[in-house]
């Protein structure tokens, strides 16, 4: 058996299963990396391991899942048993099943992301996830992982169970695809900045051997450039139609962001909705915006307030609301948003009216990044997830920048917007001129 790997595939596997340093690989690779070939190492390299163990230690499987059966078996099988001869190890091994069997009750079954729900309740040591843009219909990318996947891994090979049977590792996973928009795999690629659990590999057709320089040109001529930025940039990028075009989690997000300080004036930028109330939470020092924590899913204002208020009981607390709040009563008692705010010590800031939202982008976008290159709005990736995936994923309707309209369809707009009533109230941008409300009118 001669295994061969191009160095961008040595580096995964070295981290996986030669240095350990992470459980959770996420690939994000173009057309012709060599996806399924890694994947298959990854997944013999398993086998490997467990098989030094005890026939009696349990739950000594590993699995590859594809968007379908019939995926998995044509890509996988003759891979496995024949280029990497695992069917001379096999006491058993069957495309029609597809199913390995190997001495001391260790197990290599091939999935489809159709049958993952009958995974619940097995114990697995190490899953490929393959092509996972595809896992459409029920259960779904999100729900497959978190609620039968990852399960599967952490209860029956949790770091205490290795230790505890001398394994090589605890429960991994190498998570595979060529990227499809800011969807779930997306968010698993980011998971790495808030999780040292986690790695992620981004590949282009740069980094792939196997793939012709000329062919690449003779493809350009006839792919239009979105399609050739996810298929061969390995791009997550949809289309011009982000209304934040100047966020970057690599300008913006630092982890080093600190809590307040005692006394220091807190800023919220809140958008009303029954049962979100998207909130996030910001200081300011000097022309700069830390966002550090953020609030979500509270019934209504009032029990809002109430966490904001214990949450900085020592803080005085500006907010940014939604002007519609002015006037909207959301009590028995005919209280409005702001009224319910203000009682509860928290001073409104906001326009008569909504901003135009070409002024209010403009001052978001400029804020993120001006002429001049200058960075001055900073998120903490932990503790304001939500708010960085809005502003990730908050497009114009239609994916038309020129209708102004942003998407509601999805509901990933409103973190964002509570983002522009603030910044735009606090460094409006009018006729092509700056205007900076000072610090005396706030307070």
């Amino acid at each position: 058996m001669n295994i061969e790997l191009h160095p961008s595939q040595s580096d995964i596997i070295r981290d996986l299963f030669v240095e350990k340093t992470n459980r959770y690989g996420v690939v994000c690779a173009s057309r012709g990396f060599g996806k399924s070939y890694l994947a298959a190492v990854s997944a013999m390299l398993a086998v490997q391991e467990l098989m030094q163990l005890p026939e009696t230690v349990p739950n000594k499987n590993v699995s590859i899942v594809a968007p379908t059966y019939q995926q998995t078996v044509d890509i996988y099988y003759p891979l496995l048993a024949y280029q990497l001869g695992l069917a001379d190890w096999a006491l058993t091994h069957s495309a029609y099943t597809g199913k390995f069997t190997f001495p001391n009750n260790v197990e290599l079954r091939l999935w489809s992301y159709e049958a993952s729900e009958r995974m619940r309740g097995s114990g697995q040591y190490f899953v490929v996830c393959d092509e996972v843009v595809s896992w459409e219909g029920n259960p779904g990318l999100e729900e497959s992982w978190s609620s039968i996947i990852r399960p599967c891994i952490t209860t029956r090979w949790s770091k205490e169970a290795s230790e505890r049977f001398n394994a090589p590792s605890p429960g991994r996973a190498l998570i595979i695809s060529t990227p499809k928009g800011y969807d779930h795999f997306y968010d698993m690629f980011n998971y790495q900045d808030v999780d040292k659990d986690w790695k992620s590999y981004h590949y282009s057709y740069h980094d792939s051997p196997y793939l012709s320089a000329e062919e690449i040109e003779k493809v350009k001529l006839t792919v239009d450039p979105l399609k050739f930025a996810r298929e061969y940039e390995a791009s997550f990028e949809d289309s011009g139609a982000n209304v934040f075009y100047n966020f970057s989690r690599t300008d913006h997000l630092d982890p080093t962001i600190e809590w307040p300080e005692e006394n220091e004036v807190i800023f919220l930028g809140i958008d009303f909705n029954v049962g979100i109330q998207a909130t996030s939470a910001f200081y300011k020092r000097g022309e700069t915006v830390y966002y550090f924590d953020e609030f979500m899913g509270h019934p209504d204002t009032d029990s809002l307030a109430k966490a904001i208020k214990a949450r900085y009981p020592n803080n005085p607390i500006r907010a940014f609301p939604d002007p519609s709040g002015r006037s909207r009563k959301t009590s028995a008692v005919g209280a409005t948003d702001f009224s319910i705010l203000e009682q509860h010590g928290i001073r409104c800031l906001a326009r008569k009216k909504a901003p135009a939202i070409a002024d209010s982008v403009q001052a978001v976008n400029t804020k993120l990044k001006n002429a001049k290159g200058e960075v001055h709005i900073k998120f903490d990736p932990k503790r304001c997830e939500k708010t960085v995936k809005s502003m990730e994923r908050t497009l114009w309707l239609d994916s038309n920048p020129d209708s102004l309209v942003i998407d509601k369809r999805s509901g990933d707009e409103h973190f964002s917007d509570g983002i522009r009533y603030a910044i735009e109230y606090l460094f409006p941008v009018t006729g092509g001129k700056k205007r900076v409300i000072t610090g005396s009118r706030l307070i």
